[in-house]
């Protein structure tokens, strides 16, 4: 009794050491900075839609990733930026609502401008999907710690601030935002008298995607919903940390405009999502911002001027997703170029240009000319192999 009691402690000792090694690692902005009462203009790059500052390590350069709609930042373990140890799990949700559990970890002293960061966290993951056109992710802990910023993509620059009231005489379209999981939700108006609450992600590209629970809400509001329909149909096209959105309905809409802070976007083509409504990197393109969070503001200030501008873009024609690693078409819109040319919802692509394409980084990193036709080889779903000729 006394040896089977004596084995059953040291299970429970070790099952304590165990967890004791492995918490979960809890939310926080106690990294530190080297300076006090400070404005640093850094240099940034834009650059698809995303925001990019550069971060020195012991004296090496590392590429990092400005995303709200990360709460902190993000690691890579088959990545070059030199992470520390282990702090825990931590539990985490992509832009598509999906949840997982993955590690938390100690990223390396880095400084950025004449700021030093030190004790600064964030998740690991594993790169699957992405280019490497980055080495990791800052996420919004960085304004939640109390850092105010305005990102002037036409200037290259985001100016960085932990002073009070530094950006307040500056002018703008103001709007709130609040805090849903560490990340900002913006309110704005696709319809008259619809307010759709979007999470504010820089991590994604396009200027605005609604969700479709948001598009069923507004239905019984507006009856103008129908004209601004396109086409629907059926698939995914998202694709955030923890894979692709789940194939569901989707619709193409064509907005007479949405309304920020009462900045209009006009002639608007978009569709919607599974995952949140989100406003993406593409903003900048048509304004600077300014974020305030001890406020919980942003202010918009456009490069044009007037309060709109017509956007005229096009419509999203086709969206490809990995697919056991594998690049397959996910959605394709009936009413677009890669239909006729014969793409279908599916399709694997197997070739490219007599290229053999065997994972969808190999995808990803395909050297595609703008305005190029090119010699696609792909399995339908009935397993037929044919060729297609078309633009990415």
């Amino acid at each position: 009794m006394k040896k089977r009691h004596y084995l059953l402690l040291l299970a429970l000792t070790a099952l304590t050491a165990l967890a004791q090694r492995d918490p979960m690692h809890r939310y926080n902005t106690k990294f530190t900075l080297s300076e006090e009462n400070f404005v640093d203009t850094i240099p940034i790059e834009f650059e698809d839609d995303q925001i990019y500052i550069h971060a020195t390590v012991n004296g090496l350069d590392y590429r990092l990733n400005i995303d709200t709609g990360s709460s902190q930042g993000i690691a890579y373990a088959n990545g070059h930026l030199p992470y520390g140890r282990i702090l825990g799990k931590v539990e985490s949700r992509d832009a598509n609502g999906r949840i997982d559990t993955i590690q938390a970890v100690a990223f390396p002293t880095f400084t950025i401008g004449h700021l030093t960061i030190s004790g600064y966290s964030g998740s690991l993951f594993r790169r699957h999907h992405t280019p490497a056109k980055y080495d990791a992710i800052i996420g919004f802990d960085l304004f939640n710690k109390g850092l105010s910023a305005k990102i002037d993509t036409r200037e290259g620059i985001m100016i960085l601030t932990d002073i009070r009231n530094y950006f307040d005489m500056e002018e703008g379209y103001r709007f709130k935002y609040r805090l849903l999981r560490f990340v900002p939700n913006v309110k704005l108006s696709p319809y008259p008298n619809c307010i759709d609450e979007a999470l504010f992600d820089t991590g994604s590209r396009r200027l605005y995607v609604m969700g479709n629970r948001s598009l069923d809400l507004f239905y019984d509001r507006s009856p103008d919903i129908s004209s601004q329909i396109e086409s629907r149909s059926h698939g995914h096209r998202a694709v955030g940390g923890f894979g692709a959105e789940k194939a569901d309905r989707l619709t193409f809409l064509w907005l007479d405009g949405f309304n920020l802070g009462g900045y209009e976007f006009r002639d608007y083509h978009t569709m919607t999502t599974q995952g949140y409504s989100r406003i993406g990197g593409e903003l900048l393109r048509y304004g600077s911002l300014i974020i305030n969070p001890r406020r919980k503001t942003m202010t918009f200030q456009p490069y044009n001027e007037g309060d709109a501008i017509m956007v005229s873009n096009s419509q999203t024609n086709i969206a490809f997703i990995p697919q056991n690693d594998r690049p397959v078409v996910g959605m394709v819109w009936e009413g677009g170029p890669h239909y006729r040319n014969g793409f279908r919802q599916g399709d694997m692509i197997l070739q490219i240009d007599n290229h053999f394409i065997n994972t969808f980084n190999d995808f990803l990193t395909y050297p595609f000319i703008e305005g190029r036709q090119h010699v696609f080889l792909v399995r339908s779903l009935d397993g037929a192999i044919h060729e297609i000729v078309s633009e990415r």
